[in-house]
């Protein structure tokens, strides 16, 4: 098969069982049985999206057996050697892929345990790149192969995954506490592959390595250390395929729409604002803070001279630019910083605010 057509359309299929499978009513086999078919439907559409783009599927080996799952999803993310344009996907994306795929070979190969919570978040997200990548590769719409629906009727509803992860952390421990450890490793392992998949080379983990992931959880490590890459993707660091979900409204009162808080103008009818998730408004730890200003400038700066020039320039102690020890669970905290805050520290050292001047002047008050 060297049509790009035909892989499109075996992709489809694949997709299109998946998707039957997410919804069917009993869950015997059910976990397992999406995961491998959202793979599969992956695999193959992701073929054919080279193929159209003109890039090559194959060793020239002579032996002719097309690349697998983690290859083509870093050939649509990176491009073939001089092929820039069969790039498809983005960083996020692939790692989004790299996830589902670590997650099929666990539920395939082990024993592991994802919640429905996961399973709805990575289903949610592979149809957003499945959508995406056939409109822009092969100009067609994913609602021209299914139906146009909201949601499944079920007896739950889509999570945060914030609070996804608070809640799997949580069995975790108690599993460990009755002393369910062969339990709680198939839990962690869920974790681990999601944290992985946001590696660029997505490897899978080590019995050893999910042992050490249980033991700091146990000693209540700082969460944001165990799992960086996920909690940069949270906080807004890293983009994740757009799967945050938030539950709204409730069984009384009147129903809510949200309105995303940098889409709300003097023509959005709102009544009621609410921060629904701090790590959203304050996306930045302070070594991200300090890390994008470089970028911004192309010049080394520290940390240290960052505050003192927000303090200079009287941001530090303005709840738009930063707020202090935001909640991590499990009683860790870490200072969080706006975007806006990189554009203004910029702004005023081009404008001749001179970091070490401010670092002088500030430097007690900021760091004491």
């Amino acid at each position: 098969m060297s049509n790009p057509e035909d892989y499109k359309i075996s992709g489809i299929n694949s997709f299109r069982l998946a998707i039957e499978l997410f919804n069917r009513p009993y869950d015997e086999g059910r976990v397992e049985a999406v995961l491998i078919h959202l793979n599969h439907a992956f695999e193959m559409l992701l073929k054919g999206a080279i193929l159209k783009r003109e890039g090559q599927i194959r060793d020239e080996d002579g032996r002719g057996n097309t690349y697998g799952f983690e290859k083509c999803v870093n050939i649509c993310r990176y491009g073939q050697h001089e092929v820039t344009g069969v790039r498809c996907i983005s960083e996020s994306e692939g790692a989004v892929l790299h996830t589902i795929n670590h997650q099929r070979d666990f539920a395939e190969h082990e024993q592991v345990q994802i919640s429905e919570g996961q399973l709805y978040l990575q289903s949610r997200q592979g149809v957003d790149i499945f959508s995406k990548v056939l409109a822009d590769v092969f100009n067609e719409q994913l609602s021209d192969y299914l139906p146009e629906r909201i949601l499944p009727l079920a007896t739950l509803m889509p999570v945060d995954i914030i609070d996804l992860i608070d809640e799997e952390i949580s069995t975790i421990e108690r599993l460990m506490e009755e002393g369910r450890v062969d339990s709680a490793r198939n839990r962690v392992k869920s974790l681990e592959s999601l944290e992985r998949g946001l590696d660029n080379e997505g490897r899978t983990p080590t019995q050893n390595e999910m042992d050490e992931r249980l033991s700091e959880i146990v000693k209540e490590e700082n969460l944001e250390r165990v799992f960086p890459r996920l909690f940069a993707a949270i906080s807004g660091e890293e983009d994740i395929g757009g799967g945050r979900r938030i539950q709204l409204g409730s069984d009384e009162g009147i129903p809510a729409t949200y309105v995303p808080q940098d889409e709300i103008d003097e023509d959005t009818d709102v009544h009621l604002f609410t921060v629904k998730n701090l790590h959203d408004k304050y996306p930045l730890n302070p070594y991200q803070l300090r890390d994008a200003v470089r970028d911004e400038l192309g010049w080394d700066i520290t940390w240290a001279r960052c505050l003192a020039v927000m303090k200079d320039i009287g941001i530090l102690d303005d709840s738009e630019y930063r707020r202090e020890d935001i909640s991590l669970g499990e009683g860790d905290t870490r200072d969080g910083h706006s975007r806006k805050a990189v554009g203004r520290i910029v702004e005023a050292i081009e404008a001749g605010v001179d970091p070490d001047e401010a670092w002088a002047k500030h430097g007690d008050e900021v760091w004491g």
